[in-house]
């Protein structure tokens, strides 16, 4: 008869092993998630950045003010505008813009789409919904309540949301907010005037996946420089 020459202590020092193995597996996927997150973040601020900075400003030269060249450019730009053609939706993973909540301190770059890859990067552009730069209709914007989206807990009427794109920065003040179950999509309905719909899971502290969701919604107002602007053309009448 065999007699197992293994004492408890050996079991439990392999079982200790075990679960350390374990426990770094864990922590490095972790910090895989993290670091990906992180440089996709940089790098698509920096993509944004740059774009924006290396923008076309319009500029005007003495020669073709005292002419009639100007006026034969702009002609010519207006009918280039009139001919263009609306912009395919950008395709799934790529740079929509940035979003940003100065007063909760929130900054996340937004993706087109809402895959896992995706949201585990940053925010995503829900597809279908409109994008910021249109006049009207209701931009979409998913996040995990775990990373980009869990100050959103703290959110409350009146509270400007930025979010800057290729097209410009668009300013948005909180309306309301409210929690849906998961099927009701009737909050992202496309609206008359231009609209942004926040979504993330709820409640913010559940453990596992949660049952609900929660909406913030935000209407476009005018950038705070054109206020500005209206405030000291007032007071120095």
């Amino acid at each position: 008869m065999e007699i197992s020459t293994k004492s408890p202590h050996s079991r439990w020092l392999w079982a200790e092993r075990a679960l350390l193995a374990i426990g770094i597996v864990c922590l490095g996927i972790f910090a895989w998630s993290w670091l990906d997150a992180r440089w996709v973040d940089i790098r698509e601020t920096r993509r944004l950045e740059e774009a924006l900075a290396a923008a076309p400003a319009v500029k005007s030269k003495a020669s073709e003010t005292d002419s009639f060249a100007s006026f034969e450019k702009g002609a010519e730009q207006v009918q280039k505008e009139e001919k263009k053609t609306e912009l395919p939706p950008p395709e799934s993973g790529e740079l929509v813009g940035r979003l940003a909540i100065p007063r909760l301190g929130i900054t996340a770059i937004v993706l087109e789409g809402v895959e896992k890859k995706t949201l585990r990067r940053g925010a995503g552009h829900i597809p279908a919904t409109a994008l910021p730069d249109q006049d009207e209709g209701n931009v979409g914007i998913a996040a995990h309540r775990d990373s980009h989206f869990r100050g959103l807990k703290d959110i409350r009427e009146d509270d400007t949301i930025e979010l800057t794109t290729l097209d410009g920065t668009f300013h948005y003040q909180v309306e309301w907010t409210k929690i849906v179950k998961p099927a009701d999509v009737s909050v992202l309905e496309p609206t008359d005037e231009p609209a942004l719909t926040l979504v993330t899971c709820y409640p913010f502290y559940y453990v596992g996946s949660a049952p609900e969701r929660f909406i913030v919604r935000a209407h476009r107002v005018p950038e705070p420089e054109e206020s500005a602007e209206w405030l000291v053309d007032v007071d120095t009448e």
